[in-house]
């Protein structure tokens, strides 16, 4: 019983020695320098979330809301040796109105405050996207690509290679069938890994709208620029938002260069889909 009640005894002393040490940690670290840095500085890094707003069917984005991670940041810079708001880690909450939790409804724009500007090419059939490709790399830019089955099936090598350089692929929901909307959905998901599936179709359609929220997709109902003149339609309708679409042509190709130019010049960032709608 004796010898019980010595093992009780020193299992007792272990876990007060163990507590004691995780306090004497705890107390240490709150001392530290740069755990004094982080919590003195760790509410202006602090970012309130912004909800989606919905209009009808139609969604604009809101903005994920973020808090410091003491202790995550504070192991970070520890781990450096030194204080850099560079290294702080977050942790994120998801507005109360979020795009995730309505993918029923037509994204017409992305979040203003982010400006940024993603430009949307429409391809179908045997349409050549070389110069388009030559252009956009030139400029270092990611853009977004809307493809029709015709052009998705005989292009399966190259819808990798655009996932694979940071450019998103999207569906044209026009004159497909449920087994090639199905396959094409596939192919970009799992195969190629990207992130979301984006469906584009020209006119308001709730079949083609329920197909895509079926498949956990989203749908979008961008600006259409003009055919004939995109650099003058651009100009006139420009908005830090925006999501334009542009038909492939032979006059896009043309002005291309000068779009880009301009809407950079203007200040805001061109990029995909995926991260310009990210809330």
């Amino acid at each position: 019983m004796k010898k019980i009640f010595q093992f009780i005894g020193l299992i007792s002393l272990i876990c007060f020695s163990f507590f004691m040490t995780e306090k004497t940690a705890l107390v240490v670290n709150n001392m530290d320098e740069i755990m004094l840095e982080i919590k003195a500085n760790k509410d202006n890094y602090k970012r309130n979330s912004v909800d989606a707003k919905i209009e009808g069917n139609t969604i604009i984005p809101g903005i994920m809301g973020r808090e410091v991670n003491i202790n995550k940041s504070y192991k970070n810079m520890k781990s450096n040796g030194y204080y850099n708001e560079k290294l702080y880690i977050y942790d994120y909450f998801k507005p109360n109105i979020s795009l995730s939790d309505n993918k029923d409804k037509y994204i017409i724009n992305g979040n203003s405050s982010k400006r940024m500007v993603s430009l949307i090419f429409l391809i179908t059939g045997n349409d050549d996207i070389t110069d388009i490709l030559k252009i956009i790399n030139n400029y270092n830019i990611k853009v977004t690509f809307f493809v029709d089955y015709n052009w998705f099936s005989n292009n399966v090598n190259t819808i990798n290679t655009l996932i694979n350089n940071n450019h998103n692929v999207g569906i044209l929901l026009e004159n497909y069938t449920d087994s090639s909307f199905e396959w094409m959905d596939m192919v970009i998901k799992n195969v190629n890994k990207q992130n979301n599936v984006f469906c584009y179709s020209n006119s308001e359609n709730q079949e083609n709208l329920d197909s895509c929220v079926l498949k956990n997709n989203y749908t979008i109902k961008p600006f259409n620029v003009s055919k004939t003149t995109p650099l003058v339609n651009i100009k006139e309708n420009l908005s830090e938002n925006n999501l334009l679409a542009l038909e492939n042509s032979t006059q896009l190709k043309k002005e291309l260069s000068t779009i880009i130019i301009y809407i950079k010049s203007k200040g805001y960032k061109l990029t995909n889909l995926e991260e310009h709608i990210l809330e």
